[in-house]
């Protein structure tokens, strides 16, 4: 039994969160035509998850793009009017009364050439928002509309994609906790990590240890008034999918020591009414009782 330094770890319940979960929405309103994703399946960015009836907006991108053709149509011929109006109106052969109907008329067709242009836009966005993909690679929902169902404002919500790599993994310390920690800290009895950062192991329900370690990324500045408690932030890396969003788990925070700590094996200390104590052979080699004030446990032993 000698004084060392010891590694010491914290070990919290946490819950896991996609860092982006973004829901699929239909822009337009329209018809369902066809899911193409498996629900629960992993997706890439790009894949296309739903595909609305188009034959609708086709018929409005082509009836914008005729009224484009005809505004136009109508401002070539405003404009060779002007060409001809203005040269005559110089010299006063023209009154300028026909000049300024001329320009008005030429302003108001490129007016309308402009609006029609506009209207051909919407119309082919919005035939390009029947095609739904997935703006991410992530894990799909389950599918909130059938195929067939119309689709509008109220209901235009499809399904969801959840980012698996990364992984956000989510706990909580109290207050009594963390000014522990910072007690502890400043008596010297605990050492943080000289760089500050945390290496944080994951333990699944089984007891079996994920393979990768993360690192703190983020800490609430304030605590929660409702529970007293403040939320720190893992991220791990994820590229298998193994962690899913909203599972639970533990961390386990490693990368702390107790500078000089005594550790004494657990079967050693025993408690009686007037707390633990463990025996000890003088130096006379006589077994004498001495109490102790047990700490935390380190593997099997007590600091």
């Amino acid at each position: 039994v000698e004084p060392r330094d010891t590694p010491v770890s914290f070990e919290y319940i946490a819950q896991t969160q996609s860092p982006q979960e973004v829901s699929i929405v239909a822009r337009v309103s329209g018809f369902l035509d066809k899911q193409l994703y498996t629900e629960g399946a992993l997706v890439k960015e790009g894949q296309v998850l739903f595909q609305l009836d188009r034959k609708p907006f086709v018929a409005q991108l082509d009836a914008a793009q005729a009224a484009w053709d005809k505004a136009k149509a109508a401002n070539d011929t405003a404009m060779a009017n002007l060409k001809r109006v203005k040269p005559l109106a110089d010299l006063n052969a023209l009154s300028q009364k026909d000049l300024d109907d001329a320009t008005g008329n030429a302003d108001t067709t490129a007016a309308s050439v402009a609006q029609a242009r506009a209207n051909v836009d919407t119309a082919r966005l919005n035939l390009s928002y029947t095609t739904i993909a997935s703006p991410l690679d992530g894990i799909a929902g389950a599918a909130q509309q059938k195929e067939g169902a119309y689709l509008s404002p109220q209901n235009s919500l499809l399904t969801t994609v959840s980012s698996l790599n990364p992984m956000w993994v989510n706990f909580s310390i109290s207050e009594n906790e963390f000014q522990n920690y910072r007690d502890q800290v400043a008596k010297g009895l605990l050492a943080p990590p000289k760089d500050g950062n945390y290496v944080a192991e994951l333990i699944q329900v089984d007891g079996s240890m994920f393979p990768q370690t993360g690192k703190i990324t983020f800490v609430n500045p304030s605590f929660n008034p409702q529970t007293g408690t403040f939320l720190i932030r893992v991220t791990v890396p994820n590229p298998q999918g193994a962690l899913r969003p909203n599972q639970f788990v533990r961390v386990r925070l490693n990368g702390a020591t107790r500078p000089n700590a005594i550790t004494v094996p657990q079967r050693a200390v025993q408690e009686g009414d007037k707390g633990h104590f463990v025996w000890v052979v003088s130096k006379s080699g006589k077994a004498e009782l001495r109490p102790v004030v047990v700490g935390d446990w380190y593997h099997d032993s007590w600091f």
